[in-house]
């Protein structure tokens, strides 16, 4: 657990979410708003996104301008597959640098917006299911196979889950 002093260096989205990893090897985990988290960012309906991206970008799209994702304004699941998952602080992405999008970096995952309008009306149906958003990252072995796959669960809707 981090102390008060390296609690107020945080930025981002680092003040208000967290990884809490169960299980014996740290890959099971949830991607969950901290204990601390101070109830009007938590009631904060249009801040908080679940979004899926390419691994190969690690950025999102909107209205034509990359924006890519850091540990300031998003936390991330697994880098182990092509089509990742994290929560982004749409606060925190707005006053990231944008970037000139091209549509030949196109891939199968790309997300791409229209505005920041569409963010937030996407985080508002979100929060209106279950609150605060958080995603549940569970590793499925396969021991025959000698492998491991991911499942993500995200708190909006269990019929999204993304495997």
């Amino acid at each position: 657990m981090t102390n008060n002093k390296e609690e107020k260096n945080l930025k981002g989205i680092q003040r208000y979410y967290t990884r809490t990893r169960q299980g014996a090897h740290g890959n099971n985990y949830y991607l969950e708003p901290k204990q601390t988290c101070p109830v009007d960012v938590l009631n904060d309906k249009e801040r908080f996104v679940i979004l899926t991206f390419d691994k190969d970008d690690d950025y999102i799209v909107i209205n034509n301008q990359r924006y890519y994702l850091n540990k300031y304004n998003s936390i991330k699941a697994t880098d182990k597959i092509q089509q990742r998952v994290a929560i982004v602080d749409l606060k925190e992405l707005k006053k990231s640098k944008p970037y000139k999008y091209d549509k030949k970096f196109d891939r199968e995952h790309t997300s791409k917006f229209a505005s920041f309008d569409e963010l937030e009306k996407l985080a508002k149906q979100q929060w209106l299911i279950n609150g605060a958003p958080y995603v549940k990252q569970v590793a499925l072995y396969n021991e025959k196979e000698q492998r491991c796959r991911y499942y993500y669960e995200p708190s909006c809707d269990r019929r999204l889950a993304i495997a």
